[in-house]
């Protein structure tokens, strides 16, 4: 129950035993496979910041557009094709549950931030099962300002991207290119150029956003002094900053990856079990003692199991690569605030005063 002060109050650059590279790396690996509560407060980021949606698709049955067309029927557009009153009610409504989807992400998010930074900087055994106080709503506040101002060139390069992606789609709906292979999967080859320049923006930004928030959450700086810290440590330490985020970004695509896969195969399994209308009969006992029966229940509840244990498979992994791509990325702040000798904040972004801690 004791403060975090005094337990990291300056990072050295002439410590000897301070780690490079590799080592900062397999410190990060090592908290995010051995630490399960440092896994699921992780994997609760993930999800809430849109991880969720990954998870998700490949398991759900998207709607086609006749299908669409069918459920909205005349409510969307008048007989001369303009929208109508209901559908810009329908939009209005999506957007509020979105902006209060964002806001709670952006909260919660950064008290996962604070808790992970923190964690991850401790260097005494089991420190992330010790209660720690929360963090002040002020330092909440400019992380969420630096996710938002991060938000910014993506959201352009988006609206700049929106127009090729809009005519890929209307072009594999209209005229199919290949019906064999899935929607999603032709307009991203179809419109391959953007969308590689929406990926590096995002990627880009990403980092920015990391690093800012881990200088703000040591240093206690402002939003502007963080994002400027950021962009001058990629540019100081170009070779460092991009090995880790190839590495841990890396790491996080495979294993979402892998999630997705996962997911869709054992989703098909269920399908195609449930749907299947054929006996499946096979033969149990000795004769005359045997008897036949119909195994379709069988495979359905195996092919069930299966998908569960994909979707917390899938889980485990978004967790423990999550929990990997913020200690990596702490780690590299805390070495580049060691090469420029500056001291860390104490407390770490944490209220010390009030009497609220995160484990109670």
């Amino acid at each position: 129950m004791a403060a975090t002060t005094g337990r990291l109050t300056q990072v050295r650059s002439d410590d000897p035993a301070r780690p490079g590279w590799i080592g900062r790396l397999r410190r990060s690996l090592t908290f995010g496979l051995t630490d399960l509560d440092s896994i699921v407060v992780a994997l609760a980021g993930f999800l809430l910041r849109g991880g969720i949606v990954l998870l998700v698709v490949p398991a759900a049955v998207l709607p086609s557009v006749i299908g669409i067309a069918g459920a909205t029927g005349v409510d969307a557009f008048g007989i001369d094709g303009r929208p109508t009153p209901w559908l810009f009610q329908v939009a209005a409504i999506a957007s509020v549950f979105i902006a209060a989807w964002l806001l709670l992400a952006f909260v919660v998010g950064s008290l996962v931030d604070v808790w992970l930074i923190e964690a991850a900087l401790d260097g005494e055994t089991n420190a992330t099962h010790r209660p720690r106080p929360l963090p002040e709503l002020r330092i909440l506040l400019d992380m969420a300002g630096i996710r938002a101002v991060c938000l910014v060139p993506l959201a352009v390069a988006v609206a700049w991207a929106s127009s090729g992606i809009y005519g890929t789609i209307y072009n594999e709906l209209t005229v199919p290119s290949d019906l064999a292979t899935p929607l999603p999967v032709r307009v991203i080859v179809g419109a391959a150029g953007t969308v590689i320049v929406v990926g590096l923006t995002w990627l880009v930004a990403e980092t920015v956003a990391a690093l800012a928030v881990r200088r703000l959450v040591i240093l206690d700086t402002g939003v502007r002094r963080a994002l400027v810290g950021a962009i001058v440590q990629l540019l100081r330490r170009p070779i460092s900053s991009a090995a880790t985020v190839a590495v841990s970004f890396g790491a996080s695509l495979v294993a979402t990856a892998l999630a997705i896969i996962a997911t869709a195969t054992t989703f098909a399994w269920c399908s195609w079990a449930a749907r299947d209308q054929q006996p499946f009969p096979i033969t149990l006992g000795v004769s005359p003692y045997s008897t036949t029966r119909d195994f379709r229940p069988a495979i359905f509840l195996l092919a069930v199991l299966a998908l569960g244990l994909a979707w917390i498979s899938a889980l485990a992994l978004s967790g423990i690569a999550s929990a990997w791509r913020s200690a990596a990325f702490t780690g590299e702040t805390a070495a580049a605030l060691a090469g420029t000798g500056k001291a860390l904040n104490g407390q770490l972004g944490l209220s010390g005063s009030t009497t609220e801690r995160s484990g109670d």
